[in-house]
């Protein structure tokens, strides 16, 4: 299948200490595949969704590729091509409807009936169009936040640690709404903290420490033991879960 987004050898770093924050990362990905990235904190997961959109902090610095159907990335391909499902629910204009917000994204046919469609499907009431951001529960903004996403024409989502601070009913909802962006055959980066959720979402999982991606291992390899898996750090974080009884 045709790579649709590929990262080749980016590294982030800071302008004047030339300190590397981000190490010769690479990975690709098709319509239809999701691969989580996962790492501790502070290992430099969101600071990646940073430099593929090109929004770095002007301290910092990256070189590298950054490749969409094959082509560098640029400000053009931000919403358009490849979009993101940040973190806060602050990304929402507290200013703006919520039915306008996607409106804006949907760039063909009705866009106000597929916006009415899109909330029918994800189990929203209409009148939640009429709403500013402020007037929604936690759970209904995160819905939102990924209906963006599936209403968007873009071929590839970011989605940053979208399931932290929720009970595990509203887990549950944004893991069966993010699987409901991959049918749509959209790739996905997942980026998270909460093996949980790789597992239940991806095709593959991507394990990053301190700045490098150490092992890409199918996420059937995260079983047992982890017998199948390569890396001592991989190995060691899938045993120290609380599943697998906090071995280390």
């Amino acid at each position: 299948m045709k790579t649709i987004l590929e990262v080749n050898q980016l590294s982030v770093f800071h302008q004047e200490s030339a300190h590397c924050l981000l190490k010769d990362i690479h990975f690709s990905l098709t319509k239809g595949q999701v691969l989580a990235l996962v790492g501790a904190s502070g290992s430099g997961k969101s600071l990646l969704a940073q430099s593929i959109f090109q929004l770095l902090p002007e301290n910092l610095r990256q070189k590298g590729d950054v490749l969409y159907s094959g082509r560098q990335v640029n400000e053009q391909d931000r919403g358009t091509n490849i979009v993101l499902i940040p973190q806060s629910v602050a990304a929402l204009d507290p200013l703006m409807k919520v039915g306008k917000q996607i409106e804006g994204l949907i760039q063909a046919g009705n866009p106000h009936q597929m916006m009415l469609d899109l909330l029918a499907r994800l189990g929203l009431d209409a009148d939640i169009a009429t709403r500013y951001p402020f007037q929604l529960s936690g759970g209904q903004a995160r819905r939102v936040l990924a209906m963006i996403a599936l209403g968007s024409p873009a071929n590839v989502v970011i989605a940053d640690e979208p399931t932290p601070g929720l009970d595990q009913e509203a887990k549950n909802e944004m893991i069966a709404l993010l699987k409901q962006v991959k049918q749509a055959g959209k790739a996905i980066l997942l980026i998270t903290h909460d093996f949980d959720v790789a597992l239940q979402l991806a095709d593959q999982v991507a394990v990053l420490e301190q700045g490098s991606i150490v092992e890409v291992a199918d996420v059937e390899h995260f079983s047992g033991e982890g017998e199948k898996l390569t890396h001592p750090f991989t190995k060691a974080l899938w045993q120290s879960l609380p599943q697998n009884l906090f071995k280390i």
